[in-house]
């Protein structure tokens, strides 16, 4: 077995450029997705809006990407899960009353208490299993040679991307497939499962790169196509509809799961495209860049339904022939405001939460669980 040791290099700006535009995809997502906006004809306007569908699960693949990259030469640590944690409760609290405050939900201990083990964002959820687990899947990755680790992303791959693709065509999702009319997983595919998948396919180009991406030309290219294909499947089933609909599937951007072997394509050309960037370490981007974790917690929480229905009215702004620029324009005023949130949350954590952690006592005990463990 091939032992890989790892020079641990300084992250540049590249990556947190790429975090940000994950985070601003995302939000632009859910302001589409969670507006209730109906899709009944196919417009230019429909289409447009129909089209942010894919950014959503391209920026959360984007940040596993990133996580699969890093986390190969790195290790987790007790201190680093407590500040997750504690950042969860943080939150998870403030939506909970914010949403009481103005849309007068009653304050239960299940709305305050284990946001984390309840899924009340799933992506923390997985990530910090995810996070947990990583120096195991560290030493299959690092035990693998080059060959063995490409088999297992191909199996992986078919398994639940390529599979999933087809067979989801059942119910219009990638992620399930119906049987008698109840929708069951496919393969037993999970969202964990898939960010395993992601973190595997992150440390592969860490470690070894995308031969046939070494020309950034290729990449872009291979990149518009996929795009171009998974835009042109919006007009197409909905055009085919009847035939579709026939089959399971009424989405008309069924393309964008996670899983879906199209978004997976996008998702590491783009990643392997950033990889490559040869950009030096910016104070200001990588400031922001730590603040997104926090943006989509404060955006995607209770309080979400009140944000999308009362404060930025998505589903009438929809109806607009402006939508995109409501659209563009409430995402960046998100990011404007969770990112400010957040640098105060941090200046706070920083002079009380990580002042605490880092007393002596506290270390030992953490040494000591460490050790134990």
């Amino acid at each position: 077995m091939g032992v890989i040791k790892i020079k641990i290099e300084e992250r540049k700006s590249n990556f947190e450029i790429l975090r940000i535009i994950a985070i601003l995809l995302i939000i632009s997502f859910h302001y589409v997705y969670k507006s209730g906006y109906g899709f009944y004809t196919l417009t230019f306007n429909t289409f447009i809006i129909k089209s942010f569908y894919f950014f959503g699960e391209l920026g959360v693949n984007l940040f596993i990407l990133i996580t699969g990259y890093f986390m190969i030469t790195d290790k987790p640590t007790f201190k680093r899960v407590t500040l997750l944690v504690i950042e969860t409760f943080f939150y998870n609290l403030l939506n909970v009353l914010l949403d009481y405050h103005f849309s007068g939900t009653p304050i239960t201990p299940l709305n305050i208490l284990f946001p984390i083990v309840l899924n009340r964002y799933w992506f923390v959820t997985s990530y910090i299993i995810l996070y947990i687990i990583s120096p195991y899947l560290n030493i299959i990755v690092r035990n693998l040679k080059k060959i063995e680790h490409k088999r297992l992303l191909l199996i992986l791959i078919i398994l639940w991307s390529i599979i999933p693709t087809i067979f989801g065509l059942t119910s219009g999702n990638t992620e399930s497939v119906k049987v008698n009319g109840f929708a069951n997983s496919i393969l037993s595919y999970t969202r964990l499962v898939w960010l395993i998948i992601l973190y595997f396919v992150g440390s592969y180009i860490r470690l070894y790169g995308i031969n046939f991406f070494k020309k950034k030309r290729t990449t872009i290219i291979v990149a518009s196509i996929t795009y171009l294909l998974m835009l042109l499947s919006i007009p197409f089933i909905y055009f085919f509809r009847t035939f579709f609909e026939r089959i399971g599937t009424t989405e008309w951007a069924y393309l964008w799961g996670p899983n879906n072997i199209f978004m997976l394509v996008l998702s590491v050309c783009i990643f392997h495209l950033f990889s490559k960037l040869e950009v030096k370490p910016i104070k200001i981007i990588n400031i922001l860049a730590s603040t997104t974790l926090g943006i989509y917690m404060l955006h995607d929480g209770l309080f979400n339904h009140y944000l999308w229905n009362e404060v930025f009215n998505s589903k009438v702004r929809l109806e607009s022939s402006f939508a995109i620029l409501y659209i563009l324009g409430s995402t960046i005023l998100i990011f404007i405001v969770g990112a400010i949130i957040d640098l105060i949350r941090q200046k706070i954590e920083k002079h009380t939460i990580v002042k605490l952690l880092n007393n002596k006592r506290i270390n030992k005990f953490f040494i000591t669980i460490k050790n134990t463990i």
